[in-house]
């Protein structure tokens, strides 16, 4: 590690949001490597959707990781009847659904979105709203074009 400081702000905003019992809010994140934006949710909601993706393989190992997330999400569930909706800013994940970004070089990234987790200290700077990215090309609708 670094030394590396978390903004506080974000912090505290991905807490409260954490808190609540349903919470989605359009973000932009700036991180190494490029741009991400999203909906940011709360924790145990993206581990509940990230486990029924999972589930969704039919799988039995697909089954225990799905539960894995749930676990994880029962752990926050747990974190907030703690806190009492008293917001300390002691997160270090922040978790958004339907993401896409952008690299340094432009590149595109995934259409539909998915769900991103992401350490807050990486986040280097943060706005409100969702960036509008153009559509991604059509695979081969590019080919030929120089």
């Amino acid at each position: 590690m670094t030394g590396r400081r978390a903004d506080f702000l974000l912090q505290a905003f991905v807490d409260a949001a954490n808190q609540m019992d349903d919470f989605s809010m359009a973000l932009t994140l700036s991180v190494p490597g490029g741009i991400v934006t999203g909906d940011l949710v709360t924790a145990s909601r993206w581990m509940n959707e990230v486990a029924t993706l999972v589930e969704m393989d039919g799988s039995e190992a697909a089954y225990h990781v799905a539960n894995v997330y749930r676990e994880q999400a029962g752990l926050y569930r747990r974190r907030r009847a703690q806190n009492r909706g008293e917001v300390l800013g002691e997160v270090t994940y922040i978790h958004l659904r339907d993401a896409q970004w952008v690299t340094g070089s432009g590149m595109l990234g995934p259409e539909p979105g998915i769900h991103w987790r992401g350490l807050i200290v990486d986040v280097a700077g943060w706005s409100l709203g969702r960036l509008p990215l153009p559509a991604m090309p059509e695979q081969g609708a590019m080919q030929g074009v120089y």
